[in-house]
């Protein structure tokens, strides 16, 4: 555990390094985070210089990270406050929406595979298989745009942004009307490959020798998925959807900012592109050790359900 704990924190930092390297060479600037292009190449410089934005970068770097090892990640170049601070109000959205929306795959991606499992070669199994692969052929964002212009747009029964209604932020009802497209369209541009995963772990659990011995006890075969090949199944999905927690994460990112909504990721967009790299590093760092901690703790709920795990292990 502690050597996992090292692993994951030398990992958050190296991706902070790769990130901060790409930001340094990229296009874009501080100077520009008002709104308009109008700044003088002088005005600029100036203003980078008094960010320190103009030293090498190692030194830039290194900067940072004697401070992050302190714990101090700085303050934002654009709206001046301390990082922690900012990403306070944001964090609690951001980890409702995912949570709900993995909570959701999680059970439709299993719900649809042992349909498949029930019915194989069916039409019922194709159908399942085209509509799903058909909203993962689209990118997130476009998938986003599309879902906005017919709920919103056209059938006008969902809001196209933001996390309440404008006066009722403390309404739940409101919160969840605002909750609704976007944890659709994360949900319905993973389910393709987490609901293969999930049917490919319940096939091979099917064919185990402990399935002919539960059929040859007189077992229903609605009790025998749902009892012993479900619960053996488990362990490669909850693996699965652990390793997937940093991809989740960006791709939820990539929907709050097309969805306007007050999470993370529309100050992650915006951030990479003015260059506010105090921000973009401490978002960085913080999602890998998130995606640490799921990691571990679906390793831990598969060591719950099949202990003999921790003899291979």
């Amino acid at each position: 555990m502690f050597k996992r704990l090292i692993f994951v924190i030398f990992i958050a930092f190296f991706s902070t390094f790769l990130c901060f390297s790409m930001l340094h060479f990229s296009k874009g600037s501080i100077a520009y985070a008002k709104g308009t292009n109008a700044v003088s190449l002088e005005a600029k410089e100036r203003l980078e210089k008094s960010f320190g934005l103009d030293e090498p970068l190692l030194k830039q770097y290194g900067s940072w990270l004697f401070k992050a090892l302190r714990g101090d990640f700085g303050v934002s170049l654009i709206y001046g406050e301390e990082i922690f601070s900012l990403l306070n109000e944001r964090f609690l959205n951001t980890l409702i929406l995912s949570f709900v929306a993995l909570l959701i795959l999680f059970f439709s991606s299993l719900g649809l595979g042992i349909l498949c499992l029930l019915y194989p070669n069916s039409f019922l199994e194709k159908l399942i298989y085209i509509l799903s692969m058909s909203f993962f052929a689209l990118p997130s964002f476009a998938l986003s745009l599309v879902f906005i212009l017919f709920f919103a747009v056209f059938l006008q029964i969902l809001p196209s942004s933001g996390t309440a209604d404008i006066g009722f932020e403390d309404d739940i009802l409101s919160r969840i009307k605002h909750l609704v497209l976007p944890v659709c369209v994360l949900v319905m541009s993973h389910l393709a490959v987490f609901t293969q995963v999930a049917k490919t772990s319940l096939f091979e659990s099917y064919e185990k020798p402990f399935i002919l011995s539960a059929y040859a006890r007189g077992l229903s075969q609605i009790r025998i998925v749902l009892h012993f090949t479900l619960k053996h199944a488990l362990s490669p999905v909850i693996s699965y959807f652990g390793a997937c927690a940093l991809s989740f994460m960006m791709s939820a990112y990539v929907v709050e900012s097309v969805f306007a909504y007050g999470g993370l990721g529309n100050l992650m967009i915006e951030s990479i592109i003015f260059k506010d790299y105090p921000v973009v590093l401490a978002l960085v760092f913080i999602s890998v050790l998130l995606a640490g901690f799921f990691t571990f703790l679906s390793d831990l709920i598969c060591l719950f359900l099949n202990p003999r795990l921790k003899d291979i292990n």
